[in-house]
């Protein structure tokens, strides 16, 4: 199974082959770049809410797949390391108490 790492790449990759732009470690100063990445992952999340509320599966699961391949995109090309960072983040979940935060949902 390929690493987030290697995902990120292959999906910056395509991107770049297709026209699309990629980020880059020098886009964090850039005022309107990195927003406008994330509000595309937002639009995606959003589309998967869509799918979920027509109850459509297939278009939900495929939602969840523009979400992943867009946060991949985006770290891949700022050159952040999720695998690193996600298994840091699960580690600390792990010591978290039960349902730590205190809120329903």
């Amino acid at each position: 199974m390929k690493s987030l790492k290697q995902l990120g790449q292959e999906i910056n990759e395509i991107n770049r082959e297709k026209g699309w732009q990629v980020c880059k470690p020098e886009d964090w100063q850039e005022t309107y770049k990195i927003p406008g990445v994330l509000a595309l992952i937002h639009s995606e999340v959003s589309e998967a809410l869509e799918a979920f509320r027509k109850g459509d599966q297939e278009n939900f699961a495929e939602e969840l797949a523009d979400v992943l391949i867009r946060v991949l995109d985006c770290a891949s090309g700022l050159g952040l390391d999720l695998d690193a960072e996600v298994a840091q983040k699960l580690e600390a979940n792990r010591q978290r108490e039960f349902k730590h935060g205190g809120k329903r949902i």
